[in-house]
């Protein structure tokens, strides 16, 4: 989780050291109430690629570098989701990242880009982006309570697409609900085609993964136009 200390020391039988964190930067409020009280951020919620779909501090720092982007937070008092507890800590449930406007789309276009591969297992994590509405988070704190007159805002929650299942909100429902649930659906036939035709691939690496499954979808999405505008038999 996101906090303003270092990550805690660990050891191993040779050495004591410090995971990796990319430097993360704490959104100050002070005497704003809602968030559109403080403008320029667009607010979004990358925990489930986190916990399910293998992305680490590594992909980060890369995004960070590649675009020259700096990662905020805040984390509410009151719990915003429900269903991102790892390990007994609900941290993420609380925990939003904002980034400033104009650097928004660089970082999920770059998000959206990219695919992780677990050779050993069989499995392949792809991301997508949601929309939310949700009770505006600020204001619940400053309240204690959602009100009717509680305001709402629209954040932004990063999906897990994978060959052995999904982890997304269920959107379909139109109605602002107070904690959204994260919700497993099952895999998309399209991920699961794909990850059979990667994965029985001889000599497969990490480094050819990304080409190999990039042409592979280009060849299903041809296959969909081809039926799609196949002429009906006579």
């Amino acid at each position: 989780m996101v906090e303003d200390s270092p990550p805690e020391l660990k050891q191993d039988k040779h050495y004591t050291f410090r995971p990796f964190r990319v430097p993360k930067y704490q959104v100050k409020f002070e005497r704003a109430e809602k968030l559109d009280d403080v403008p320029g951020y667009v607010w979004y919620s990358p925990a489930a690629i986190y916990i399910w779909g293998r992305y680490s501090e590594v992909n980060l720092s890369d995004l960070v570098q590649q675009h020259d982007a700096k990662i905020f937070w805040y984390k509410f008092d009151k719990p915003i989701f429900k269903g991102f507890e790892v390990n007994g800590d609900a941290g993420w449930n609380h925990t939003l990242w904002a980034a400033p406007e104009d650097q928004w789309k660089k970082i999920y276009d770059t998000v959206l880009e990219t695919v992780q591969f677990d050779i050993p297992r069989q499995r392949l994590y792809q991301y997508a982006l949601q929309t939310l509405t949700i009770h505006d988070p600020l204001s619940v704190d400053a309240k204690r309570v959602v009100l009717q007159s509680t305001p709402k805002v629209d954040i932004h929650a990063f999906a897990v697409l994978s060959n052995v299942g999904q982890y997304a909100f269920d959107t379909r429902k139109a109605d602002v609900r107070v904690q959204p649930n994260v919700v497993n659906f099952k895999a998309e036939k399209l991920h699961i085609d794909a990850a059979k035709r990667l994965f029985s691939q001889s000599g497969l690496t990490q480094d050819d993964a990304f080409e190999r499954y990039k042409q592979i979808m280009l060849d299903a999405q041809d296959v969909s136009f081809e039926q799609k505008w196949k002429a009906p038999d006579l």
